[in-house]
Formats: C-alpha cells, sequence, structure tokens
C-alpha cells in the first residue's frame, strides 16, 4: 500500500471536496471529519472508510463515480518499493515430491530456508491434491538451474511430512 504524507493526504481531502457537487456542510463536515491524524496515515482503515462514504456520495449524484474509481486505484494502490523487496522470498528452492506410485511432481518455490519453502508448498492447492506423498526433497535454485548430480539440501521423511494428502 502506497502511504501518503499528511500534505499529500491534505492535497488529497481538499481534491476530493472540489469534486463535490452541491454538498452541505453537512457533507463537509463529515468529510472533513474522514481526515486522518499523522499516527493513522499508514493504516488502511481510513482508506475504506474515505472509500465507502465516497461511494454513497456517488450514489446520491454528489460526485462522479469515474473519479471515484481513479481515486481507489490511488488509495489502495500497491507501493513499487514493497514489491521489490521481499525477504522472505529472497532465495529460490526448487521441491521434489516422490509419491508411493514413484511419480515425481516438481514446484519452484521462492523462500527464506528449506523449511519454510516447503512450508509455502504446502498452502498451495496442487500440493494438496497429491495422493500417496512418500518424501519431499528441497534443492537449491529452481528446477530450470538445476544440475543432474545435485543433492538435495533437506529430506523430509513421510513421518515429517504436514499437510499431506494420504
Amino acid at each position: 500500500m502506497t502511504v501518503l504524507n499528511q500534505q499529500q493526504t491534505n492535497d488529497l481531502f481538499c481534491d476530493i471536496e472540489s469534486r463535490l457537487l452541491g454538498a452541505s456542510s453537512v457533507i463537509l463536515e463529515y468529510l472533513n471529519n474522514l481526515k486522518p491524524a499523522c499516527s493513522e496515515l499508514g493504516q488502511i482503515e481510513w482508506r475504506y472508510r474515505l472509500s465507502g462514504f465516497l461511494e454513497g456520495l456517488s450514489l446520491t449524484g454528489h460526485i462522479d463515480s469515474l473519479y471515484l474509481e481513479s481515486l481507489a486505484s490511488m488509495l489502495f494502490a500497491r507501493d513499487v518499493k514493497s514489491r521489490e523487496v521481499r525477504p522472505g522470498r529472497a532465495h529460490a528452492f526448487s521441491i521434489d515430491i516422490i509419491t508411493d506410485q514413484s511419480k515425481v511432481y516438481r514446484f519452484d518455490v521462492p523462500s527464506t530456508n528449506p523449511l519454510d519453502a516447503y512450508a509455502q508448498l504446502t498452502k498451495r492447492t496442487a500440493y494438496n491434491a497429491i495422493p500417496g506423498i512418500e518424501a519431499i526433497e528441497v534443492y537449491a535454485g529452481f528446477r530450470k538451474d538445476r544440475v543432474k548430480e545435485a543433492q538435495p539440501l533437506r529430506v523430509f521423511a513421510k513421518s515429517e511430512l504436514i499437510y499431506s494428502n494420504p
């Protein structure tokens, strides 16, 4: 979520106020009450309250609905920086799932360590749909980069498995 500073927030509320069509003093006062305090700028709650209030004003014809769409995309936009740096996904791992039918399913999982890579994999629907898992092997790097002679960093035996389908 993009964090707005106090000046950007003030400018946003001034812009909203200038776009209100035939707004009464009650509406303007309520809009002013929705303005977040400095300590609330990083929180998302005020954005939802503002968005809901403006949607109501749109329904009553006090504000243009097209403006609301652009405003919502700005209010709830993800910060580009937050997508660039993801410490929890800093390392590449590939995982082989060996089943009792000698089938091998392979997955790439970015994670922090081999145990976390396996834990991340258990959250995927595809993992939960694989029956008869016997072992999990976690390798360094993604599948496309793995050499034939690569040894697993960690092997999870059947007794160590979590959330496996019998």
